[in-house]
């Protein structure tokens, strides 16, 4: 007998969803409705944040530190209070986003229905952690570059670097609006690489998004050891569970944060090539130490 095909679910602009706790009936922490269509991974809505406690006041400060402003509003009848968000759900916890047939899920789809003209500011990416059965959340990168950054990417056009942020390392990605419409939702896969040079090692991120199966879109970016902010840079990725993608397009507008998962393996990866490039470097004469070279004549190289 033939077997049927897999249903492939049809998701449009502004369709609500649940963020469902697994293995319970109508269960959540918080809903939102969907940003673009085809992709139930970008919503805009309310995440609880008094569930299990109260918000932490350092916590709010926190958000408010970063975003500049929050709103709070009650969800429940119990007084339980969201917080208004974007909310990037990880792939893995996709399959925990859930429509719920209650009657007022019609009231709250209306009630949202604004925001997707008015998108809050406060943002967050979250996945479901079935060890501690709740929704982690974590602080996404604020959408605003600094102008020290605005201006490298001014000068230098689309590409890809890695700076710190309050809530960690974060790659800012730099490319066309045309190109960024196809990044989302689609697999990323990265590589570390440490490539010695005669005048320096490189330590190479490179990243390539599968959003055309024969083309794939790719970035790199550089890190260089030697110097003290870089090198802290590296510490921090070493120790990063994930790599966070920020996603900037023509003008350097804003448009998404993409967290990819750097499994312990990777991160002690990292954390071996950064000892070898250091030793790498010390051992060059110092007459001969030159990062800028290297990465010109890298590039050179392999265009």
């Amino acid at each position: 007998m033939k077997e049927r095909e897999p249903h492939k679910e049809i998701i449009g602009k502004g369709e609500l969803f649940f963020l469902w706790h697994p293995g319970t009936k109508e269960v959540f922490s918080g809903y939102g409705l969907t940003m673009q269509a085809g992709s139930k991974e970008f919503l805009v809505g309310i995440l609880m944040v008094d569930r299990p406690r109260p918000a932490d006041p350092a916590w709010l400060k926190a958000v408010e530190e970063a975003f500049g402003e929050y709103e709070l509003v009650m969800m429940t009848a119990t007084e339980e209070r969201g917080i208004v968000c974007q909310m990037q759900i990880e792939p893995d916890s996709l399959p925990y986003l859930r429509r719920f047939p209650a009657a007022k899920s019609a009231a709250i789809e209306l009630a949202l229905k604004p925001l997707l003209e008015t998108i809050p500011k406060p943002a967050f990416t979250l996945r479901w952690d079935a060890a501690a059965r709740l929704w982690q959340s974590q602080i996404a990168p604020s959408a605003e570059l600094p102008p020290e950054i605005r201006e490298v990417f001014e000068q230098t056009g689309y590409g890809c670097m890695a700076v710190e942020a309050n809530t960690g390392i974060v790659h800012i990605c730099h490319a066309a609006d045309a190109d960024i419409e196809g990044f989302a939702g689609k697999p990323v896969r990265y590589q570390w690489q440490l490539i010695l040079m005669p005048t320096a090692p490189l330590i190479r991120l490179e990243l390539v998004i599968l959003d055309n199966p024969r083309n794939p879109y790719r970035f790199e970016s550089f890190l260089n050891v030697a110097e003290a902010d870089q090198a802290r840079v590296l510490a921090r990725l070493a120790g990063q569970d994930r790599l966070y993608l920020v996603f900037y397009g023509d003008g350097l507008g804003y448009r998404f944060t993409q967290a990819v998962p750097q499994s312990l393996q990777q991160q002690q990866r990292l954390d071996e090539i950064a000892a070898q490039a250091a030793a790498y470097w010390d051992a060059l004469p110092p007459k001969r130490r030159d990062f800028d070279r290297a990465k010109a004549e890298f590039m050179l190289r392999y265009p």
